[in-house]
This record gives structure tokens, C-alpha cells and sequence, in this order.
């Protein structure tokens, strides 16, 4: 697994997320592991499961919020827990595979992923940003 590359930051009323990776991808991995970590998901050992999904061809950013809402959705409705991503560019957006673990328990509700002060900045190191949720 790679390293953790997030940390929960102060907020005054919601949630805040400090992300960073090499690429793209690298971040929408870790933003996804930092979403699951803020809402306290414990895994169900030994089981697995698998999704698809498509994300429509839009900013970095509306990509990213998608992207993790997406998530959000699978694991309170659906009670799935992702580690595993591979991402496909298609000629109108992206599609990802996922393989994880289902939902044991969720310890912390967040209704949404918003796109308050939202911004992907390039570092020496690649990309970073802050992702707010809303509680």
C-alpha cells in the first residue's frame, strides 16, 4: 500500500482534508483512503467486493468532488470500502474499478464532498489540495 499522503486539518464548521501525491491518480487514492479515514469505516475482514463507475469529463476538481461523493454514496448505501482504484481515460471522462472490503460500521456521517475553496496546485512534488466536507 503506498504511504499515507493526507491529513485532517482544522476546520470551524465542517471537516478539511489536506491531500497530496505525484499525479493525479496518486491523489484521488489517497483523497478516497483520508474520506474513509475521517468517517471512521471499519472493514468487514474477509470479504471483498468490486464496482465500475464513470466519471464525466470535466475540471480536475469536479473530477476529484465526484469522484470521492461517489464514494461516499457506495460505502453508506452499499456498505463498500475501496483500496483499490484503476482509472481509464474514455473520450468523454473517466472510468474507474474498484476492489475492496465491505463496510463493517461507520463511525462518523459526512453528508457531502463541496467544492468550498477547492484548488489542485501544482508543487515541486506534484499535486495537492484541501477537500472540505461538509458534517
Amino acid at each position: 500500500m503506498s504511504p499515507q499522503n493526507y491529513e485532517e486539518i482544522d476546520h470551524t464548521a465542517d471537516l478539511a482534508l489536506k491531500v497530496w501525491g505525484e499525479d493525479f491518480e496518486t491523489l484521488l487514492r489517497q483523497a478516497a483512503l483520508g474520506l474513509y479515514d475521517l468517517m471512521g469505516v471499519k472493514r468487514r475482514a474477509e470479504s471483498y467486493c468490486q464496482r465500475q463507475f464513470a466519471l464525466e469529463e470535466e475540471s480536475t476538481e469536479t473530477i476529484l468532488v465526484d469522484f470521492l461523493n461517489e464514494l461516499l454514496y457506495l460505502a453508506e448505501e452499499y456498505k463498500e470500502y475501496y483500496t483499490e482504484f484503476r482509472f481509464d481515460d474514455k473520450s468523454k471522462g473517466m472510468r474507474v474499478t474498484c476492489q475492496g472490503q465491505n463496510v463493517l460500521s461507520i463511525s462518523r456521517n459526512i453528508k457531502a464532498v463541496t467544492f468550498h475553496n477547492l484548488e489542485i496546485k501544482k508543487t515541486d512534488k506534484g499535486l495537492e489540495t484541501i477537500i472540505t466536507f461538509d458534517v
